[in-house]
């Protein structure tokens, strides 16, 4: 009571007039409250504005509010949502609402596959509808239409924090210059398809983000079938579809909250349209999907309007299938939380043009493809086997010479020209863009095509023929004696035929015993990277595109004859230096560097045929300078490559 009595005392005696002191007392406060409300908004993201959106701390259960999302053309609609549940640290360090939605299509279809982005807005104290996210989860198979929703001051955070574009180009951690890499393991394990445990959909009892859907034209039902898996392993559902609203000019249609938004991975005479669901707009900076597309960082991805043709609805997962409008901007951002980017002028992308000569008939086709290392060689594997496969299924008996030009954006070049018989589309198309993958995966640096051009020539006949046997005219030489052998093969469907093959023995060969192998292409491979592996690493980006254009100029339609020599050659790098001295040997493999090698010397002949030859025999012959004349022949059967 004393202290109150003093203070008024105090009060009483104060030289500044009431009136004075008011207004700065108000001051005060207000200017302690403005930085209260600064501080407290520090970590809010630049473009969160507190009357349009709403924090997470803000739900609670059993608000209510309403989505935006496109069923049926252009038009966006709303659908009527309640807050469940907020679901604490759904994703590390984030939050997320777990909302139902009401209304007729919502009931009968449950979440849908391409609403994802949609923005939910809650209604606050006030009444004010306020947008608390995007609609980015959902059940497999739920009998409800819950989802989960991806907060908006997370998504808005991607403008404040892009990723560095340069990464997209950088070495991968850990790996540098000099560390040989083994380019033909890479190209011979070269896969599109994943293993099933990836396979995403397989849990049915998780909230997971949602699907995103891709609508596909242009592509053969068994051709979309062979590479589902590869899609599915990355959260994307194929559905075939038209490829367009309607002929003409494509559909202009304005990116805003709740409107269609495609990123179109593949245009002309295939296509595929991802598509979801635009989330906010806001100073050019467009915001969708409220889960990633790949989960990629800095993404370079054409960003396009579109319109639904319509909602399949599935106990599984419904979907929207959708057509692509006019190019509006470029993702740049794919996020955890969602995807990012402007809008303005779109990215290039790559040109594929495949001519199909079938058995005669020249048809022309045309791609562009979207330049994204890890999808890129999918997408040109399905254009290529679509053009392929358009006049129905390979004759099960075929010959198909295929010359394919891939030009990169590090001004290299590869090119894939050769012949094989009896071949299955999907190996076929796998050894055709490996270089694709090589070149985007290898540790040095990722390096994109410019484009991809060639001619696929297709005969239903086989051009394949089996060897049987090798004759020699003896098992005995002298150094610089020519070999005089002859090869039985059977070509399909035809009679045994003899080719005569000749071979020069070096005139400096040792005495003693040596190898000598006559195989197929192969054959070929497998003995190059036993005696030479050196010729398949590379230390370098360049060098892999050395390596590549070595491995793809070996003919198919080639036999190829080899002396095995010494083990007396020494490589540093991909640099062979041949039959050294022991003592030169030694001094180089003793320098304690990783990237010497000592391999086996050989001498090999190249054998052009009209056939694709399979098969391989092998001798064990003699080199002595004074060696006695033979009579007779010495035959070797040969044998099949596994597989």
């Amino acid at each position: 009571m004393r202290q109150r009595r003093r203070l008024r005392a105090i009060d009483r005696t104060h030289t500044i007039p009431r009136p004075v002191r008011t207004p700065l007392l108000a001051s005060f406060v207000l200017s302690s409250l403005i930085c209260f409300a600064t501080s407290a908004s520090e970590a809010l993201p630049k473009l969160f504005d507190p009357n349009r959106h709403m924090r997470v701390d803000e739900v609670k259960p059993g608000m209510k509010g309403y989505g935006l999302t496109v069923f049926l053309g252009t038009k966006i609609e709303k659908f009527d949502v309640e807050v469940v549940s907020v679901m604490r640290n759904f994703n590390p360090k984030r939050d997320a609402i777990l909302i139902r939605c009401f209304g007729e299509t919502m009931e009968h279809t449950g979440s849908v596959a391409g609403m994802s982005g949609s923005p939910i807005f809650l209604k606050d104290d006030q009444g004010r509808p306020r947008m608390i996210g995007a609609f980015a989860y959902g059940w497999p198979m739920a009998k409800d239409p819950i989802a989960g929703v991806q907060p908006i001051e997370y998504m808005l955070q991607l403008a404040d924090n892009p990723p560095n574009p340069s990464t997209r180009n950088a070495p991968r951690a850990g790996v540098r210059n000099g560390t040989p890499w083994n380019v033909l393991n890479a190209l011979r394990s070269t896969t599109l398809f994943p293993p099933a445990a990836r396979q995403i959909t397989a849990n049915t009892a998780s909230l997971r983000r949602m699907l995103t859907p891709v609508s596909v034209s242009g592509v053969p039902a068994n051709v979309l079938a062979r590479y589902a898996d590869v899609f599915t392993a990355n959260n994307l559902g194929m559905y075939q579809s038209g490829g367009g609203v309607a002929p003409g000019e494509p559909l202009d249609v304005p990116i805003e909250p709740g409107s269609v938004v495609i990123t179109p991975l593949v245009t002309g005479d295939v296509e595929f349209h991802a598509n979801g669901t635009c989330t906010e707009v806001l100073d050019g900076h467009v915001f969708a999907f409220g889960h990633p597309f790949f989960n990629e960082g800095a993404v370079d991805i054409p960003l396009a309007g579109g319109a639904v043709q319509g909602i399949v609805a599935s106990l599984d997962s419904s979907f929207k299938m959708a057509a692509m409008g006019k190019l509006k901007g470029a993702i740049d951002t794919d996020h955890t939380v969602g995807i990012a980017g402007r809008l303005g002028p779109s990215p290039a992308s790559i040109p594929v043009d495949i001519k199909i000569n079938r058995d005669g008939k020249v048809t022309a086709y045309h791609f562009d493809a979207i330049r994204h290392p890890r999808l890129l060689p999918v997408l040109v594997a399905i254009s290529m086997e679509s053009a392929l496969s358009s006049e129905g299924e390979l004759p099960q008996y075929n010959t198909l010479h295929y010359a394919i030009d891939m030009q990169f954006e590090n001004g290299r070049k590869v090119q894939v020209n050769n012949v094989d018989a009896n071949v299955a589309p999907g190996d076929l198309i796998i050894q055709l863009i490996a270089p694709l993958s090589a070149a985007a995966e290898n540790p040095f640096e990722r390096v994109l095509p410019k484009r991809v051009e060639g001619t696929l020539t297709l005969t239903g006949e086989s051009r394949d023929s089996q060897i049987l046997s090798v004759q020699l005219p003896k098992t005995k030489f002298r150094p610089g004696d020519s070999i005089s052998g002859f090869i039985t093969h059977r070509p399909f469907r035809a009679e045994e035929a003899n080719l005569p093959f000749k071979f020069d023995l070096p005139r400096d060969l040792p005495d003693g015993p040596y190898q000598l192998v006559v195989g197929d292409w192969t054959r070929y491979f497998g003995d190059e990277l036993t005696a030479k592996p050196f010729r398949f690493a590379a230390e370098t980006s360049d060098e892999v595109f050395d390596v590549m254009q070595d491995v793809y100029a070996v003919r198919h339609d080639a036999l190829y004859v080899r002396l095995l020599r010494q083990p007396d050659g020494v490589a540093v790098g991909r640099v062979a230096m041949n039959q050294l001295p022991s003592s030169r040997r030694q001094v180089l493999l003793g320098a304690g560097r990783s990237n010497v090698t000592q391999f086996v010397s050989s001498n090999v002949v190249k054998l052009k045929t009209d056939q694709i030859m399979t098969g391989s025999a092998e001798f064990t012959i003699t080199i002595e300078k004074k060696t006695k004349v033979e009579s007779g022949r010495v035959s070797a059967p040969a044998t099949r490559p596994a597989g």
